[in-house]
């Protein structure tokens, strides 16, 4: 991905609700997307020419993460939600103009919950996402061992209609490689995350969506999308996930959960239509 800002290059960042980030238009070549796609051990025909919603959705984390640690050099950083909604497909090469803003910085338990909405259009003015991410900005000295943040709703214990879909190991190799261009030390640094309450580095809340949106493809890429999933608990990166779904009564996945080996959830995700 290139991701071009339309303003000055070191913008001075602000976690405040209203603030705007610069716009900024993003590309995904086949070849950024086939690297990424080599750490999720997704192969390159799942998508096609379409580019995997995954990687114009890591956007808004990125410079999500890039205002909290120019203001906050001292607090943590981890992904909670993202709610995606995609209103057309996007061709792999194609330009997209991306503009964002915080609308909320909220003060939780473990530190502060930042949301933000971000729009997506093409160079004719279509709208083609819209994504909103939640993130914790996360107070280290209110971490304890084993918390990642407040505390979300547990997901209902009804396992019945669940079927294994895709089973993802990960490395430390491979979330690296993923996570190659982060100043989010929580996914590269042993001793980092271990300050953080994690025993080691975690893998980035976006390759978990990568494996949560492959599920989706499996048959065919979908042209519109809304999916909103959350992020349990962390998935450290020596450890394989297992990818489940529901289906609906009209046949089509309704729900995902990515379950670790000791069979807590990780993730969930709820998807819905979308206008």
């Amino acid at each position: 991905m290139s991701a071009t800002p339309q303003a000055d290059a070191k913008p001075r960042y602000e976690v405040r609700p209203g603030y705007e980030f610069p716009a900024a238009e993003l590309t995904i070549t086949p070849e950024r997307q086939r690297e990424l796609h080599s750490f999720c051990d997704i192969p390159p025909e799942r998508w096609g020419d379409r580019v995997d919603p995954t990687f114009l959705a890591r956007y808004p984390i990125k410079v999500i993460g890039n205002a909290l640690f120019a203001c906050h050099p001292e607090r943590g950083y981890v992904h909670m939600v993202q709610r995606i909604r995609q209103f057309a497909p996007v061709r792999l090469g194609d330009t997209v103009a991306v503009r964002g803003r915080f609308t909320a910085v909220d003060p939780v338990p473990r530190g502060w919950m930042m949301k933000a909405v971000f729009d997506y259009r093409l160079p004719d003015g279509t709208h083609v996402m819209t994504v909103e991410p939640e993130a914790l900005m996360a107070d280290p000295a209110r971490m304890k061992p084993g918390e990642r943040g407040p505390k979300p709703a547990a997901p209902a214990a009804d396992d019945s209609g669940f079927a294994p879909l895709t089973r993802k190991e990960l490395t430390p190799e491979k979330v690296l490689g993923y996570c190659g261009d982060t100043d989010n030390k929580i996914h590269t640094d042993p001793d980092y995350a271990q300050r953080f309450g994690f025993r080691a580095p975690i893998a980035a809340g976006n390759q978990i969506i990568n494996f949560l949106l492959e599920a989706v493809a499996l048959k065919e890429p979908p042209a519109r999308l809304g999916i909103e999933m959350r992020f349990l608990r962390p998935v450290f990166w020596d450890e394989t996930i297992t990818v489940a779904g529901r289906r609906g009564t009209d046949g089509a996945l309704a729900e995902l959960r990515a379950i670790k080996p000791d069979g807590r959830i990780a993730s969930s995700a709820v998807l819905f239509p979308v206008a």
